[in-house]
C-alpha cells in the first residue's frame, strides 16, 4: 500500500532486502552524519544526548534509528526509530527487540552486523534494495556507527537510513 508517499507492507506480502558494501555515504545526509561522526569518535566517542540531537543533524533525524545491545549483544533493541525508518518497515519498530523485526538469516546478518560494529568501531555502509513479490519498490544507504550511551559506558549502535537518488 502506499500511503502519503510512504510504501506500506501488506499482509501477506514477501518481501526481501539485497545487500552491497559501499565504500563511501553518497547521500548528502549520510555523508553529513558520517563527517560529524568521524570527527567525534576521534575526540572520544559519538555520544547519544549530548552529540544528538544537534541542530546540524537536523535534517537527518528522521531516518536515524537507536539500537541497544540485549544480552551481551545476541539480540538489540530499537530505542528509537524516526520516522523514516517507518517507509522500511512499514510500522513504528520503536521498543522492539531486532528479533522480533527480522527472522532466521535476516536475523543473523542484521546482529553480526551490529555486533562487528559495536566491538570493533568500525562503521557499516550498504546499498540496501527491498523487493517486495520480485518487484524493487525501495532503495536506500544504510549507516551503521557505534555510538555510546547517555551515561557514555555502554556502546550502542546508530543507523542511519537515507533514500537514495532514483
Amino acid at each position: 500500500m502506499l500511503a502519503l508517499g510512504l510504501a506500506l507492507h501488506r499482509e501477506g506480502a514477501s518481501f526481501e532486502e539485497v545487500f552491497a558494501p559501499l565504500a563511501a555515504p553518497a547521500h548528502q545526509g549520510a555523508r553529513l552524519l558520517f563527517e560529524d561522526w568521524r570527527r567525534l569518535d576521534a575526540a572520544g566517542g559519538f555520544i547519544v544526548g549530548v552529540h544528538i540531537p544537534s541542530r546540524r543533524l537536523a535534517g537527518v533525524l528522521g531516518g536515524l534509528s537507536l539500537y541497544e545491545p540485549l544480552d551481551g549483544g545476541g539480540d538489540f533493541r530499537v530505542r528509537l526509530a524516526g520516522t523514516g525508518v517507518l517507509r522500511r518497515f512499514g510500522r513504528d519498530v520503536t521498543g522492539l527487540a531486532l528479533s522480533e523485526i527480522f527472522s532466521g538469516p535476516q536475523f543473523t546478518y542484521h546482529r553480526a552486523l551490529l555486533r562487528r560494529a559495536q566491538k570493533s568501531g568500525e562503521p557499516f555502509l550498504l546499498d540496501v534494495q527491498k523487493f517486495c513479490q520480485g518487484r524493487r519498490y525501495l532503495r536506500f544507504e544504510l549507516l551503521g556507527l557505534r555510538v555510546f550511551s547517555p551515561d557514555c559506558r555502554h556502546p550502542w549502535i546508530m543507523i542511519g537510513q537515507f533514500l537514495a537518488p532514483e
